[in-house]
């Protein structure tokens, strides 16, 4: 799982139990084939996992990018928001989301890598569950808009199949916007109430060039193979 998928299943997760006084923890543990994060590839194969907390409308979290080949640095992410209910069919969420990178500095929570960027969007109860999210991260000045989509087909009582697209603008003060879009297909298997694994398949896209000539990053169209179990407390 993607960071931005994983943050904003959180989202919907804290909108949809607002105002519902339960405590709820759950831990994902994913593997990806690619990580690739708005567009851009970061590393190859990762393992990703998480911690999510959740209370009423409120929800936090830790997310993890731990690569397989140690050339690609580790990343860690914290975050945090509170999702509640506008009306019956849409819901609000805003937060943030703090993006580390332990092996880049002596101090954990200071270096010129880390950078801070907080969110806000709306979703909305339909068949296909759009949801509309703006992201503005203050260290690199950049603006991120993305709209999804998504909807899920039963295959038994345990299974189903579950589906997204997303198309999104970066506009980063110190480069050239850019579009990036992607699709994804999961088969989920609940073993129990709070329990269940997945396998997924996922396409990744991006224009080209979308850096200029001093940016290595691969933005080259990707199709990735990811699994992931999660459990609930």
């Amino acid at each position: 799982m993607k960071k931005t998928i994983a943050i904003l299943s959180a989202a919907v997760v804290g909108a949809s139990i607002a105002g519902a006084e339960e405590l709820s923890i759950s831990s994902t543990f994913a593997w990806e084939s690619d990580y690739i994060f708005r567009g851009v590839q970061f590393a190859e194969e990762f393992y990703a996992p998480a911690i999510d907390i959740s209370y009423g409308g409120y929800y936090a979290g830790i997310w993890a990018a731990l690569p397989v080949d140690h050339q690609y640095d580790n990343e860690v992410d914290f975050y945090a928001g509170y999702g509640f209910g506008l009306n019956e069919s849409v819901s609000a969420d805003v937060g943030f989301t703090y993006y580390t990178f332990p092996d880049a500095q002596d101090d954990f929570f200071d270096s010129d890598t880390n950078t801070f960027e907080i969110y806000g969007g709306l979703s909305f109860e339909t068949e296909f569950s759009p949801a509309i999210y703006a992201f503005y991260d203050f260290d690199l000045e950049a603006l991120t808009l993305e709209a999804s989509g998504g909807h899920s087909i039963a295959v038994s009582e345990e299974a189903a199949v579950d589906m997204s697209v997303y198309l999104g603008y970066v506009d980063p003060d110190g480069g050239s916007d850019y579009f990036y879009y992607g699709a994804s297909a999961a088969y989920v298997y609940a073993f129990s109430d709070t329990a269940s694994a997945s396998f997924g398949l996922n396409y990744y896209g991006a224009e080209e060039d979308l850096m200029g000539e001093n940016f290595k990053m691969d933005t080259s169209n990707k199709v990735t193979l990811s699994l992931s179990f999660t459990a609930g407390f």
